[in-house]
């Protein structure tokens, strides 16, 4: 009696979405029947991939080098959901990275399974692809950026693939495209020292770079919080501390060191007090220190 060839989890998921017997043996390069993910692989995203599924997760070129490869989980949610299918074409540099920036940016926040293989890919994604040239930054370019600039036209037409152009999408990236693709928390180490250094506002409490570009980053932000008072800067704090770290995962070390210059500055403030009350003059006013 012949041997059923092993089917992957991604085939049978996908027979058992269309609901019939995964032993039909469909043909496996047919797009599927439907957008949703089914529990089959909602609970195990392990799968045992096909010699035939292995060769199409071969990544494709980019001006940057040879692309990360897909996380398998990554590439059996493309097979199964048919929006992810029809939007990212494997084939291309701009479909391959489209679908690892559409996982970072919103895939592992619509699949839950989906945040363990993005965050394991974390170092790959950190790794420097380009040293431009006469940025005046400590930094290189992280694969992170270069998926960005694969799937955007704006971009490339604005920043060419040049070591003297790439510097200008640099600083870019790290002042809007991190929060355009929400990845905060996936920054190699050199951006998150850089990001977490003290902003240039002298108004009280004190941001780091990172806050400062996160206010600087959205309209919406600047029109509900004032960051040139001190109530506004509080206000955005506040926010920021309940609820931007949801929409912007932030890095733990930019947390911490957030955190950390703020308790700075009120010490400081506490003793600018004590000693006024001490001398009998009148204690500090909020926004009277700047920077610690």
């Amino acid at each position: 009696m012949p041997s059923t060839p092993m089917q992957s989890l991604s085939a049978v998921a996908q027979a058992v979405s269309e609901d019939r017997d995964p032993a039909d043996n469909r043909d496996p390069l047919q797009p599927p029947a439907t957008n949703d993910v089914p529990m089959a692989v909602r609970l195990d995203f392990a799968v045992l991939l096909t010699e035939e599924e292995r060769l199409a997760l071969r990544a494709p070129d980019s001006p940057f080098g040879r692309l990360p490869e897909l996380p398998a989980a990554l590439y059996a949610a493309w097979r199964i959901r048919i929006d992810l299918n029809r939007a990212f074409d494997l084939n291309t540099a701009a479909g391959y990275a489209g679908l690892w920036v559409w996982a970072i940016r919103d895939g592992r926040r619509e699949i839950d399974v989906l945040r363990g293989p993005v965050a394991e890919a974390k170092d790959r994604l950190a790794e420097t692809v380009a040293q431009p040239i006469a940025t005046g930054l400590p930094v290189g370019l992280p694969w992170l950026a270069a998926l960005l600039w694969c799937v955007r036209p704006d971009l490339q037409e604005t920043f060419k693939p040049t070591p003297e152009a790439i510097a200008g999408y640099l600083g870019w990236f790290i002042r809007q495209g991190v929060f355009d693709l929400r990845c905060g928390d996936l920054l190699p180490a050199d951006h998150v020292e850089l990001l977490s250094g003290p902003g240039e506002a002298s108004t009280p409490p004190p941001f780091t770079r990172y806050l400062e570009f996160t206010h600087a980053a959205r309209p919406d932000l600047q029109a509900t919080f004032d960051t040139g008072t001190f109530e506004g800067r509080r206000a955005f704090l506040k926010w920021f501390f309940d609820h931007g770290t949801q929409e912007f995962p932030t890095h733990p070390g930019i947390l911490e060191r957030q955190s950390q210059i703020v308790l700075e500055w009120g010490e400081t403030l506490k003793r600018a007090s004590a000693e006024g009350a001490a001398s009998g003059g009148a204690p500090a006013a909020p926004d009277g220190p700047g920077k610690p």
